[in-house]
Formats: structure tokens, sequence, C-alpha cells
């Protein structure tokens, strides 16, 4: 039975805020933490975190849960260095999920929504969607990603990807959970004004 796994991309500099976004603690936990935790409670067959900058504090941030760490020397590179990364871990999966380690108000009940979809039809490419926006996770054939993974510069990530084959993507109805990332000082400002405790990680 071929597997499905979940890539969560936690490697990059947060240069706009100036710290570390991931070991940002909201309500107590961290949004790297917030963001790998749905995924656990998803049929996925392996979760691989990929890290780079501050990445043994990011580790620590997960430490006892069931996920494997890959690093990525070149993460000043951008997101499609992480991506290529995962290249080793593909044999015998078909098909991978994308997150993004500052996305940390994900649902279990929309990943699995993605799951579902790619498993009930030939779709190659799964994305969420919400208020006209895509979000994430997104999921992605192994074939396909095999075929062009190699294709991939810079921080444009999948984009190209999902661009090139527009005409394979399944849209899912998403949330705001999908789309809701945590990139600046002002995002964080949003939270506290809506009842969250914020606590940047002083380490």
């Amino acid at each position: 039975m071929k597997m499905f796994l979940a890539i969560i991309l936690a490697a990059g500099t947060s240069s706009r805020l100036g710290f570390n976004k991931l070991t940002v603690f909201i309500d107590g936990e961290s949004v790297i933490r917030r963001s790998v935790t749905p995924f656990l409670m998803a049929e996925i067959d392996r979760i691989l975190v990929v890290t780079g900058n501050d990445s043994e504090n990011v580790k620590e941030q997960l430490e006892g849960l069931p996920v494997s760490f890959i690093y990525n020397p070149c993460y000043k590179k951008g997101m499609s260095s992480s991506i290529k990364t995962v290249t080793p871990f593909l044999e015998g999966s078909e098909a991978v999920l994308f997150h993004l380690g500052d996305k940390p108000f994900v649902s279990s009940h929309s990943i699995k929504t993605v799951l579902n979809t790619f498993r009930a039809g030939k779709a190659k490419i799964v994305l969420p969607r919400f208020d006209g926006k895509t979000g994430h996770p997104v999921m992605i054939s192994t074939k396909l990603l095999e075929d062009e993974i190699g294709n991939l510069h810079g921080d444009r990530g999948l984009r190209e990807v999902i661009e090139k084959y527009k005409q394979d993507v399944v849209f899912i109805e998403g949330d705001t959970g999908n789309l809701f990332d945590i990139d600046t000082i002002q995002v964080l400002d949003q939270l506290r004004e809506r009842g969250y405790t914020i606590e940047e990680n002083k380490r």
C-alpha cells in the first residue's frame, strides 16, 4: 500500500519579523507545534519537518511528537530548496501534503478533506480555497512532484507547478485556517486583540 507523506516547511529566516516566528507562543503553544499537531490527527503515514534557520530550537518545540526531521543547509536560497530536500524520502509514496510551519490555525478537518478528495478522484493536485484565495496544505501526486522538483527555484515553491498543471487541480472549500499565517508584528497584534496570549520565545 502506498503512503501519504506530510512535509512541514520550517526552514525560513522570518526576516520580516526579526525573530523566529515559528517559536512564538500562542496561548502557551508554539506556532510550529500548532502547525504540525493537526496532521497527527489525519491519516498520514509519515510527517517530515524541514528545518534550516534556528533548527535546534524548532526541533525542541516539536519534542515528543512522532515526526522526522530533514535539515536544509541551503535554506537561505528559498522555499524551493527545502522542497528539494525531500527527494530521497518520496519512494513508496503516492502523494505528498505540503504545509507551511507558520500556519498555526489549519484544522485536521481541512487536512482530511484534502486527503479524501485526492483519494476519491484522479486529481494530481488538491488545494483548499477560501474567499477566492488558495491556501495550504497543498497535496500533489508524487509522480508529478518527481517530474517537476528539479525545476523549482527561489521562494515560489510549488506555485509554478500549480500554474503549469492548473487543469489538474481540484479545489476544496477551505477556511481561514488554510490562509492565516504569521508574518508580521501586525498579525501578532491582531491575535492579541482577538484575545490570544502571545509570547516571543526568548531563547
